[in-house]
């Protein structure tokens, strides 16, 4: 397993051109290991798909997972990385961090 910090996810649903059903979630997400470009600052956020099955999993968002990765064939044969497996960590309370207490005021939290 790898940690993550997962930012958003989002449903679809939708018939392609051929009308084959295609649903998952989209997620974006940040990890350590992403080696910064020259022209780069700070951790550029990435995207993944997953099954909907995962949907249920990704009700804490933003939070820190622990995430699983599987290896499938795309486009011409060529791996692509798919998000198989997600155990949340903690959860993120982005609001307490942009909004915190004033000095000297306890928080209810």
């Amino acid at each position: 397993m790898e940690r993550c910090l997962l930012l958003s996810a989002r449903r679809y649903d939708f018939s392609d051109a051929q009308g084959k059903r295609v649903s998952g979630v989209k997620v974006s997400y940040v990890t350590g290991d992403v080696e910064a470009q020259d022209e780069e600052r700070g951790l550029a956020p990435l995207s993944i798909s997953a099954p909907l099955e995962l949907w249920p999993e990704l009700m804490a968002l933003p939070g820190l997972y622990d995430v699983d990765f599987k290896q499938r064939s795309g486009v011409n044969g060529k791996p692509t990385l798919q998000l198989v497996k997600v155990c949340l960590l903690q959860p993120l309370d982005f609001n307490r961090i942009l909004n915190p207490a004033p000095a000297g005021v306890q928080s209810t939290q």
